[in-house]
């Protein structure tokens, strides 16, 4: 088990202001483990900044896969379960219809993630669910205006925090965003090699309006053989 000697991103949000390009160093490795992640079949449903740790060189580690769970490939991607964190639960996962979509949930917590490295507080925050549910729905949240974010990165953000799942952005459309591809960070090997990988279980889940209604649900096993554990080995320093 590799120790994560600089804690979690929460903690270290709490003492420092992050620059752009720290943001964008940190969202690229968190979209990379989440392609990876998606690819393999796997989605998180409890992503949030404590379960972003930070190694000695200020890598990031997703940690915390309590409520992982493995999709099929079509077969009923949907989940009934309410589970996460308020803060970072999609609209759908709060009040939408069962079941709802994982994969693009996860890619609404990252947004939120997104949201809190550029502004050190959680985009919709509120007593109930109800009122949380009321801004994520009208898009009732706003970047701190003493920060002077750019707008590349707020509009990155806002194809995250998109309410309508159906519009929300895709993981490798995000990596393709102008603001992101200002960092000019190559991707690891490994990462590469996993995700251009012609097994089957490498196939991104096919998630559609009659897949989501199809009741069957299997497990899976995968077959990749390589330690999950080096695919971060590639990133430098930060």
């Amino acid at each position: 088990m590799e120790f994560a000697e600089n804690g979690d991103l929460f903690t270290h949000l709490h003492n420092t202001v992050m620059s752009e390009s720290q943001i964008r160093s940190w969202l690229m490795q968190i979209l990379w483990a989440f392609i990876y992640m998606h690819t393999m079949g796997v989605v998180h449903r409890d992503l949030k900044c404590e379960n972003i740790l930070l190694t000695s060189n200020y890598n990031v580690r997703i940690a915390d896969f309590g409520f992982a769970r493995f999709v099929d490939r079509g077969r009923n991607p949907g989940a009934d379960t309410l589970c996460g964190t308020m803060t970072y639960s999609s609209p759908e996962l709060l009040f939408g219809h069962r079941p709802y979509n994982p994969v693009v949930a996860d890619v609404w917590a990252i947004g939120v993630v997104l949201y809190m490295m550029a502004n050190n507080m959680a985009p919709f925050r509120d007593k109930t669910k109800e009122e949380i549910h009321k801004k994520q729905i009208s898009k009732n949240y706003a970047f701190r205006k003493t920060l002077g974010r750019s707008r590349p990165l707020i509009n990155l953000t806002a194809t995250f925090l998109e309410p309508d799942y159906m519009k929300r952005t895709k993981l490798k459309n995000a990596l393709q965003h102008s603001w992101v591809r200002e960092g000019n960070i190559k991707t690891p090997v490994d990462v590469i090699t996993a995700n251009e990988s012609d097994r089957a279980i490498n196939s991104n889940p096919i998630i559609t309006q009659t897949s989501l209604k199809v009741p069957a649900f299997h497990y899976h096993l995968s077959e990749y053989g390589k330690t999950i554990s080096k695919i971060n080995e590639g990133f430098t320093a930060v």
